[in-house]
């Protein structure tokens, strides 16, 4: 047992004249000089019962306190000021505001120290994400355009403790005048560079179905997971094109009722708001129609757009869309679920198709837009536990992990049944070679959708207003991959990393 005065040492921080705070809790205590330290013992007797196991931890390992997660209160000020602005989505000078560090109970803390703070704790999250990775991951990304730049997500897609692990890599903007195919492959390397890591440790891809990216998985010889939503986005814009007609008319009425005037008479009979439509989004096609029908009374009110009203054959025309486009909403949320798999698309596909043939020519699994289908077509397999053809399992085949050697010790065989033993044994080894692949629990969890990266945009326009133009899009960066690996970081990271 150690000295109870290197104990408390190393517990509790003194503050002078007597007064102590315990680091673990930071409950004030008094212990006066010469009295022994009863006092502080008791507390950690009484609230940290394992405190021994703690403290001959931290000495057998040399680890300071941090690393169990108890830190300096000028460290917990400093992370809450840093935790407030990343999670809040603050500007990095608001800290340097008078006004806030008035309203704050924290110690005031500047911008500058703010930003060192933020590259300390990335770097040691970086650490953490290089780990998680380990040899076997997939690639993730799509683009954002925002003014004149044009920023790139990257996700890596990793098996961690049982589960799919999707890691914010990187998300900075393309600066070579160019968006090709070249020009994103050597982002890639370069961010896979930062954690140690190469393009030969990539297994797949996961993007868009545009012809960049297929580009880029030929280039890279890389199996393409094409995003299962933007292919049934195509396939629904298909559906709705013999619609045209009739959503043009309803649109058209729409931009009459966002009209100051009508939008102050209709105002009157009814809460609803307008809604027009989005062409590049066809759920805002659903919406459109979806709130026409819930304001079509209040509509006849307003004389200015009569005209625009559609009329009884064109009405029940959008009635029987909207049922129908209930039902292919509902297969468009079912693909943002982070739980659905390959072999769910598959099926809601399957199914949509039959319901619908003018979307099969983008739900098939040969589709033409299908970058990679014998690689998509064994991924479901896989998720099925079903057997794969020759040509699946090569396109499979970094996933394949060897089986477990079996002990080398031979069994002995009981004397009453060694023949039958012998026949038993020799039948197993002539089935041996029937036994099923094992694959890497990443196979079974890759996604089959790009939609974290389109949520990761949805954040970001809450970051680059127009009142924070000017941020550094190395900050920018730093502040969103802080946001989604919020998990990985905490007050102790500010420590570790000095």
């Amino acid at each position: 047992m150690a000295p109870n005065r290197e104990i408390c040492a190393f517990f509790f921080e003194d503050k002078g004249q007597g007064d102590y705070r315990c680091q673990l809790c930071g409950t004030p205590r008094k212990q006066q000089a010469g009295t022994g330290y009863s006092n502080l013992l008791s507390h950690l007797n009484l609230k940290h019962p394992d405190f021994e196991e703690t403290y001959d931890t931290s000495l057998a390992t040399a680890t300071p306190l941090s690393s169990f997660g108890f830190v300096s209160e000028a460290a917990k000020c400093r992370y809450q000021w840093l935790q407030w602005v990343v999670e809040r989505n603050m500007l990095l000078t608001e800290v340097d505001d008078p006004l806030t560090r008035s309203m704050s109970s924290w110690k005031p803390v500047s911008s500058k120290a703010l930003k060192l703070d933020l590259q300390r704790c990335s770097k040691s999250v970086g650490v953490l994400v290089e780990k998680e990775l380990g040899e076997l991951f997939g690639l993730m990304w799509d683009g954002w355009t925002h003014g004149t730049a044009h920023y790139v997500g990257i996700y890596g897609v990793c098996y961690v403790r049982g589960m799919r692990c999707e890691r914010l890599l990187s998300l900075s903007p393309l600066n070579d005048g160019s968006q090709d195919a070249d020009v994103h492959i050597d982002m890639f390397k370069r961010v896979l560079a930062l954690y140690k890591k190469d393009i030969s440790m990539v297994a797949f891809l996961v993007a868009d179905n545009c012809a960049t990216n297929q580009r880029i998985a030929t280039l890279l010889e890389l199996p393409l997971v094409g995003c299962a939503s933007h292919r049934y986005n195509l396939a629904v814009n298909r559906y709705l094109a013999s619609y045209e007609t009739e959503l043009t008319a309803v649109n058209s009425l729409m931009v009459q009722l966002c009209h100051v005037n009508n939008a102050a008479e209709l105002a009157r009979f009814t809460d609803r708001k307008p809604v027009k439509r989005n062409i590049t989004r066809w759920s805002s096609t659903f919406e459109m129609v979806c709130r026409y029908k819930e304001i079509r009374d209040s509509i006849r009110q307003v004389d200015a757009v009569e005209e625009f009203i559609p009329n009884g054959s064109t009405h029940k025309k959008l009635l029987a869309l909207l049922e129908q486009l209930k039902k292919l909403d509902s297969v468009c949320k079912t693909l943002q679920c982070e739980n659905t798999s390959m072999a769910d698309v598959r099926v809601l596909f399957d199914q949509v198709a039959d319901d619908y043939p003018v979307m099969a020519s983008h739900l098939r699994p040969t589709a033409k837009i299908v970058h990679t289908p014998v690689f998509e077509s064994a991924l479901v397999k896989i998720c099925n536990n079903t057997k794969l053809t020759a040509s699946e399992l090569r396109a499979v085949q970094r996933f394949i992990v060897e089986p477990t050697a079996t002990s080398g010790t031979r069994k002995e065989r009981a004397a009453s049944n060694y023949a039958s033993e012998i026949l038993r044994g020799g039948k197993q080894m002539r089935t041996a070679g029937a036994a099923t692949v094992s694959f890497h629990e990443l196979a079974k969890v890759v996604p089959p959708t790009s939609n974290t990266v389109e949520r990761l945009f949805s954040q970001c326009k809450l970051v680059v207003t127009p009142q924070r133009t000017c941020m550094l899009p190395a900050n920018f960066g730093m502040l969103a991959f802080l946001r989604v690996n919020r998990d990985l970081w905490n007050a102790a990271s500010l420590i570790t990393t000095e």
